[in-house]
C-alpha cells in the first residue's frame, strides 16, 4: 500500500505495477495521447479523428487498435461507421498530471503549492 494520507489505498502488487507500466508505455507515444485528448469530448469515427489529428489514416487505426487494446477507448459500430470514444476518462487525469509536471520542469518551478 502507499502512504495513509491520499495513497492508493490497494496492495500494489507485482502483477498490477506491470500492468500499470503497460499503461505508460502506451501513452509514451505522443499520436495517442492526441487521440485520447480529442476524445475526450468527442465521440468520432476515424475519418473525424484523422482531419482533427492531422494523421494519416492507417496510423490512426493502428493508434486506435492499441487504444482499444488496453481499454482506454471503446468503440461503437453504427451502420458502416466504428466510432470510438474514451472507456476511462481518468486516464487524461495522468496525463494532464504529467503535463502539468512538465510544465513545471520547463519552467523550472517547484512542484509543490
Amino acid at each position: 500500500m502507499i502512504g495513509e494520507n491520499g495513497g492508493i489505498g490497494i496492495e500494489v502488487s507485482g502483477p498490477l505495477l506491470t500492468e500499470a507500466a503497460k499503461i505508460y508505455k502506451v501513452l509514451s507515444n505522443v499520436n495517442r495521447i492526441k487521440i485520447l485528448i480529442f476524445l475526450e469530448h468527442h465521440e468520432a469515427d476515424v475519418t473525424q479523428i484523422v482531419e482533427h489529428v492531422h494523421l494519416a489514416q492507417p496510423l490512426v487505426s493502428h493508434q486506435l487498435a492499441i487504444l482499444f487494446q488496453y481499454q482506454l477507448v471503446s468503440k461503437t459500430k453504427r451502420g458502416k461507421h466504428v466510432y470510438y470514444c474514451l472507456d476511462d476518462p481518468h486516464i487524461l487525469e495522468m496525463v494532464d498530471a504529467m503535463i502539468g509536471h512538465v510544465a513545471h520542469e520547463i519552467k523550472h518551478e517547484p512542484h509543490h503549492d
